[in-house]
């Protein structure tokens, strides 16, 4: 789906926002990527990761890997076990352009009280696009507050559990919505994640 409800149009610099599971014991051949930043968020499951940048890894649930393509590289992602995986992946627009690739990795810890982790968009994970990637560890029965600055926009993905919207729409599992300037609390009626994603408008 594209990042604006299934329409298929860029959000700032964000490109593609895709929510795909892999049938168990398959695999995309390796294939090229020039000039864009590949954020893989794993919800269930484990992602197999081979190519030229950190062949051989795996990503479990609450882990994330971004490559940032640059000059090019080649890679392919699967899935090597006996159950189905569900993961998420965002391709920016870099705004730098040229060098060696990079890859980076990141885990999430548990929050059972609820919180707010960084994936994506600071020194440990560097996008090349003005953007920046949350997950939300989200408490029945508690509020969350997210806001939209001056310049900027939003787009939030409800993971697993239906998610109220201040006092109106409810998002249902793997739906989105995107956000304009201002604030918002988000409203969970059972333990959830969610992923809020902050990009220059």
């Amino acid at each position: 789906m594209g990042p604006q409800a299934g329409k298929g149009r860029p959000l700032g610099g964000l490109l593609v926002l895709a929510d795909a599971t892999f049938a168990p014991r398959s695999r995309f051949p390796l294939h090229p990527h020039p000039e864009m930043e590949i954020l893989s968020i794993v919800l269930s499951g484990e992602l197999s990761h081979h190519g030229d940048q950190s062949h051989g890894a795996t990503l479990r649930p609450r882990e994330a890997q971004l490559i940032s393509a640059r000059d090019g590289m080649v890679h392919a992602e699967g899935n090597e076990t006996d159950e189905d995986t569900r993961m998420l992946q965002l391709w920016f627009t870099p705004e730098q352009h040229g060098g060696a690739p990079a890859y980076f990795r990141r885990s999430v810890p548990p929050a059972p009280s609820g919180g707010r982790h960084l994936m994506a968009g600071d020194e440990a994970m560097p996008l090349r696009s003005d953007a920046r990637v949350w997950w939300l560890d989200l408490v029945a029965g508690q509020e969350t507050a997210i806001a939209v600055a001056a310049g900027r926009a939003g787009y939030l993905l409800s993971l697993d559990a239906p998610l109220q919207l201040g006092e109106g729409r409810v998002l249902a599992r793997g739906e989105g919505a995107q956000l304009n300037q201002g604030g918002l609390t988000l409203r969970a009626s059972q333990d959830c994640g969610a992923l809020w994603i902050d990009v220059a408008a």
